[in-house]
């Protein structure tokens, strides 16, 4: 994923890692395709739960997952 840098992140009294973290653009432009998507299969007939989606929705998936890349 471009856009995104490894961060020690504290876990209080345990132990800590590391995690991933995208810079606030990436995560803009990875949450708009992403509410695109899901605001998309909420009011759609042809969409269902699962493997069945319109050519939209996989129009709009594809965007998303080109957007984490």
């Amino acid at each position: 994923m471009s856009g995104t840098r490894w961060q020690w992140r504290d876990s209080g009294s345990a132990c800590g890692h590391m995690q991933q973290v995208a810079d606030s653009g990436t995560y803009h432009r990875i949450q708009t395709a992403y509410r695109a998507y899901i605001d998309h299969a909420i009011t759609c007939d042809g969409c269902g739960h699962g493997e069945r989606r319109c050519a939209q929705a996989d129009q709009l998936w594809r965007a998303y997952r080109a957007a984490r890349t």
